[in-house]
């Protein structure tokens, strides 16, 4: 039997989900969280054998929830909710240790196998996603200098930011500066560190910040 736990800040995606995994003989429904700071607890209290994950919610996205699970022994692995055009925080979740992606309009059938996959140890991979993924990768592990050689200390500032999945308001809020500021900043980082996209910068971002 897997035990799953739905994480989604929309309840009628919760109750979509767990319609997909009805009548399913090996899977039991054993939690639900509305946030990604409540996974944590839940993981605790319903002990899941996977953490299906949405990666964009209100209080902790998908990539910070998975970066904290994964960091505590034993943890259960988690099989990340997606929308075609999350690649920036598709990124981060899979360098937080995300064992798999699967879009949320896909077949139920297809999350099904995905959530079986995962639970079996393997990983699984959209195809969708799959392209974003490896250009992510393939740039960000072409040798680059290190930030601290580079950047200025309110560049490191944004680079630690965008590590955590935060948007540009996110982070002009958190800096106290302007969201066009910030552009300027995240443009002198793409330069300065070779980087071609937002995806990149958080890989690099999480391999090479505190």
């Amino acid at each position: 039997m897997i035990r799953l736990l739905l994480v989604d800040d929309q309840q009628l995606v919760r109750a979509g989900l767990a319609r997909i995994f009805e009548g399913e003989p090996d899977v039991e429904i054993v939690g639900e969280c509305a946030d990604g700071d409540e996974v944590m607890d839940a993981v605790t209290r319903c002990d899941p054998d996977v953490v299906l994950m949405d990666i964009r919610m209100k209080r902790m996205d998908g990539a910070e929830a998975t970066r904290l699970l994964r960091a505590r022994p034993g943890a259960p692995p988690v099989l990340v909710l997606t929308m075609f055009g999350d690649q920036d925080v598709v990124a981060a979740a899979l360098a937080a240790g995300a064992a798999g992606f699967v879009l949320k309009d896909a077949p139920g059938e297809e999350i099904i196998q995905a959530a079986r996959a995962v639970a079996a140890g393997k990983g699984w991979l959209d195809p969708a996603v799959t392209p974003h993924v490896l250009h992510a990768y393939r740039t960000a592990f072409r040798p680059r200098p290190t930030p601290s050689a580079t950047l200025s200390a309110r560049e490191r500032q944004v680079l630690e930011l965008i590590g955590t999945g935060a948007t540009n308001p996110e982070i002009a809020a958190r800096l106290n500066i302007a969201e066009g500021t910030v552009k300027t900043h995240i443009g002198s980082i793409f330069t300065k560190l070779d980087l071609r996209d937002r995806a990149a910068a958080v890989i690099y971002a999480l391999r090479h910040t505190p």
